[in-house]
């Protein structure tokens, strides 16, 4: 199968179309099933292996973060001899080559919890070789607030920084059985991850403050999307909360020389851990693309009956590159999508990235971000059902007001005057009214700040009725956009 057909392929799927089940050249059935949240969507196989990871940021649905590989392989001693490093996988994609892959499918993957759209949250899987078999849960979780990636090679010491990821996250557990009446050894198992953007990469150990921050052990590669018009940078980053014994950022082939469409990559960590040699590289940004990132734990003996699990954590963020000559930009598709903010800025700035995104939260969602300490308590009325929140931050430093253009829903704002709408902004922690100018017909509000603390935009308390249905946090109403806390500089 050509990437070409592999890509058109999935796009069809993912349209809903077709569904995927495709034979392995010398394995099981190969299917992959799909795990969706509002942000992003990824595909697996029974094997747990991806290289499909699509974008659902409005004015860029379909755009592929990941079209490179993430895959796992294990390595042991039985008897005496060695079993080299084996992919869980048999075929990679894109570009597509063979494994060594000796493992079939036990159970193929199905759905545990669904969304009330349908959307499937997790999922579970079975496969074995003759020796072990493997049982892989696959997870999305809402973590309201990201989780640190770390930006810092561990070589370099000192404090280290990190972005928050996107909210949501893949946990992915494998739980290994040995089916055998020998005790394994030296147990060994592998994670790669590659980014056809990922240009640098850095292995970072530190503790950063944060959801899941446990999962300290990071691997953080990070590129630009040349295609994309926008200029969107990718970070893409897995970690675990178990110290690896040796890890690896390297290539994934080179561009120029390899073929990253059909046939397996000369170069790169794939190769270092089929050979169990990952080289402690713990930064590398080469000349030409491309970049991957691998993880060794070692994980001692496997008793007859004995099952070891580890868990690792898929995150990634998405921003947009403003350079310091560039006035301003836009994010999410603009002011002209539900969830797009225009931004411009009045003085100087630095070199730096937007990074945005958006959400209709529930009231327990809201409850939870106060908890979190992400915004105050609102003293006003939310009517309807959902509140529209944004996460904007900027990675540079500017200087004077920076102007933003919020788009949003205007439906949630049904029978409300939305002349009465301004913009407060949670700020030395109280709401301040900031006023703005209301583009009723295109459902825009601008205003000017200073800051990237969170935002609201509200109507006053007094012309709206309330709703039965309403959440009454006070005696205001907060009408549509929040943003949450300022991320961590790049």
């Amino acid at each position: 199968m050509t990437s070409t057909a592999t890509k058109l392929t999935y796009l069809l799927f993912s349209a809903g179309m077709i569904s995927l089940t495709f034979s392995g050249t010398a394995h099981a059935d190969w299917n992959w099933t799909q795990l969706s949240n509002s942000n992003w969507d990824i595909s697996l196989t029974d094997a747990g292996y991806s290289d499909y990871l699509f974008d659902h940021t409005p004015g860029f649905v379909g755009r592929e973060y990941l079209s490179g590989e993430w895959g796992a392989a294990i390595g042991y001693s039985k008897k005496g001899a060695t079993v080299s490093p084996t992919w869980l996988e048999p075929m990679f994609s894109f570009p597509d080559w063979q494994t060594n892959s000796n493992f079939s499918t036990t159970t193929p993957t199905y759905i545990t919890d669904s969304s009330a759209d349908g959307s499937a949250l997790a999922a579970k899987s079975v496969i074995a070789n003759s020796d072990i078999q493997i049982t892989q849960t696959f997870q999305l979780v809402d973590t309201l607030t990201g989780t640190p990636m770390g930006l810092d090679p561990a070589s370099a010491g000192g404090a280290g920084h990190s972005l928050l990821s996107n909210r949501y996250v893949l946990l992915q557990s494998y739980s290994i059985t040995n089916t055998t009446a020998d005790t394994l050894d030296n147990l060994q198992f592998f994670q790669l991850l590659h980014g056809l953007n990922s240009q640098s990469g850095v292995y970072d150990n530190r503790s950063y403050a944060g959801a899941y921050a446990d999962y300290r052990y990071d691997v953080t590669l990070h590129g630009v999307d040349a295609s994309s018009t926008a200029g969107q940078v990718d970070y893409l980053n897995f970690s675990s909360d178990l110290a690896p014994s040796a890890v690896e950022i390297g290539h994934y082939g080179i561009e120029g020389v390899d073929d990253h469409g059909v046939g397996k990559p000369s170069v790169g960590t794939h190769i270092s851990i089929e050979n169990n040699a990952l080289n402690n590289t713990d930064s590398f940004a080469p000349a030409n693309r491309w970049v991957a990132g691998a993880e060794r734990w070692d994980m001692n003996s496997l008793a007859p009956g004995e099952t070891k699990t580890l868990s690792v954590m898929l995150t990634l963020l998405t921003g947009w590159q403003v350079d310091s000559g560039t006035s301003g930009g836009s994010g999410n598709g603009g002011s002209g999508a539900v969830g797009g903010v225009n931004y411009e800025f009045q003085g100087d700035h630095t070199d730096g990235q937007f990074f945005i995104s958006y959400h209709q939260e529930d009231a327990k969602n809201v409850q939870d971000l106060i908890a979190e300490g992400e915004i105050g308590t609102p003293n006003f009325l939310i009517p309807g059902d959902k509140l529209q929140l944004f996460e904007v931050d900027f990675s540079g430093e500017f200087n004077g007001l920076l102007k933003l253009t919020f788009g949003f829903d205007s439906t949630l704002f049904n029978g409300i005057d939305e002349s009465l709408l301004r913009v407060f902004h949670w700020k030395n922690n109280q709401w301040e009214d900031m006023g703005g100018t209301i583009d009723y017909t295109n459902s825009t509000i601008t205003v000017f700040t200073d800051s990237l603390s969170p935002f609201a935009v509200a109507a006053a308390p007094a012309a709206v009725p309330v709703p039965g249905a309403a959440w009454l946090f006070g005696s205001a109403l907060l009408g549509l956009v929040s943003m949450v806390r300022k991320r961590s500089s790049v």
